[in-house]
């Protein structure tokens, strides 16, 4: 496969245990501070530094890979940054040339962690072996 639909981007890895998590997003805005609607509720507070995962089919491509601070949050899934996207193309929902075409969702992740999860698949909290908030807006 080729063009807007091929693999490069294979989205961001939510293993259940951070906070805030990763959500999908249904929406942004063309504002100098714009509104990030999600499809699940999200987790994050004023102060959360996000980066983003936008596949090119999802056309607001060139938020891809930046960071931005969350200034306010209007809804539990929605919040706005401090990244003037006025001159980046509209955000769209694409659509599969066919049912076996598999698109990368547009993605938002907190950077850093809480450290408030769990740390094993099974749902055991474990002794603590970091410091709570060490990784606090702190890049993977």
């Amino acid at each position: 496969m080729s063009g807007d639909f091929s693999r490069y981007n294979l989205g961001l890895f939510n293993s259940g245990t951070y906070s805030p998590i990763n959500c999908p997003i249904s929406n942004i805005t063309q504002e100098v501070f714009p509104s990030v609607t999600t499809t699940i509720n999200h987790s994050f507070v004023v102060g959360n530094q996000v980066q983003f995962s936008i596949p090119q089919a999802w056309g607001m491509y060139q938020l891809d890979g930046l960071k931005a601070y969350v200034i306010t949050v209007p809804a539990i899934n929605e919040f706005v940054v401090n990244v003037n996207t006025t001159t980046f193309n509209a955000f769209v929902v694409p659509t599969p040339p066919n049912e076996f075409v598999v698109i990368d969702p547009a993605q938002v992740a907190g950077v850093g962690d809480f450290n408030t999860g769990t740390s094993s698949p099974g749902g055991v909290i474990a002794n603590p072996n970091t410091v709570p908030g060490s990784y606090q807006n702190q890049p993977p």
